[in-house]
């Protein structure tokens, strides 16, 4: 079934986000698409939603893979707040996703710092978030989800497929995309005022979801490994990574193995 916006709309109660929709059959990536929109003065809060992509963006330049089935979704925004709190997007975009998949599918995912959602140990999306930085304050920003829904193992590119999960995989049924699109934009209105504010709020939810907190981790940073214990993360979305028995902070990064096995 097609995605229907006049369904999204009739069950969203949000004010600040998802008012204004554009939903496209394919494109490139929602995220280049929300990216010119906002460019051209897009309103805030609009969204740009795609039933396939054809060159979807993962983070590090990574390819997404976005078939049919899925929600991919991207959110324009200004948040107008210092450059220091660019990591507080995707925090709070990777939790608004994981507290919908709770509300719609009743199965408790987790987060993975910096971008990820996890399902019974494995990725169920992910998220990003890029910004335009002015006079050191973030002008423009758009916020962008990938989760797999009802896509099958086969779906999944092979190289992904024991990493990776579905919804469809995990419950063993399909859900409609309207209802997980408007619960990911009413959490993520309900998170902004932290996002904009001092971020304390998005630190306290993190550590009740982070499916890592505590234990032993190996983190990749632009090339260095590091390996210490995930201490969850501080008020502006960077990691905190105990190491010998200091605190590091690590703000670009990424978790790629948990202590003896794969991540």
């Amino acid at each position: 079934m097609p995605f229907s916006p006049e369904i999204l709309l009739q069950g969203l109660h949000a004010t600040r986000f998802g008012r204004v929709v554009r939903v496209l059959e394919e494109t490139t990536s929602t995220l280049d698409v929300a990216w010119e929109w906002l460019r051209a003065d897009g309103p805030e809060g609009g969204v740009v939603i795609a039933e396939r992509q054809t060159r979807g963006r993962g983070r590090a330049g990574r390819t997404w893979v976005s078939p049919e089935g899925g929600l991919w979704m991207s959110v324009l925004a200004r948040p107008g707040i210092g450059a220091a709190h660019v990591g507080r997007l995707g925090v709070a975009l990777a939790l608004a996703t994981a507290e919908a998949v709770r509300t719609v599918a009743g199965c408790d995912a987790g987060v993975k710092w910096p971008n990820d959602v996890m399902l019974q140990g494995r990725k169920l999306a992910g998220v990003l978030g890029e910004a335009e930085i002015e006079r050191g304050l973030i002008a423009r920003a758009v916020l962008s989800v990938g989760l797999n829904v009802n896509l099958r193992p086969e779906d999944l590119p092979e190289e992904v497929r024991e990493a990776a999960t579905t919804l469809l995989e995990a419950m063993g049924r399909e859900h409609a995309l309207e209802p997980l699109a408007a619960r990911v934009l009413e959490r993520l209105e309900q998170w902004w005022e932290s996002v904009v504010g001092d971020g304390r709020e998005l630190v306290t939810a993190w550590q009740k979801r982070d499916a890592l907190l505590g234990r032993g981790v190996t983190v990749d940073i632009r090339g260095e490994t590091v390996r210490g214990e995930d201490r969850g993360i501080d008020c502006e979305g960077a990691l905190r990574l105990l190491v010998g028995g200091e605190e590091r902070r690590v703000t670009v990064g990424e978790i790629v193995r948990l202590r003896g096995e794969d991540c």
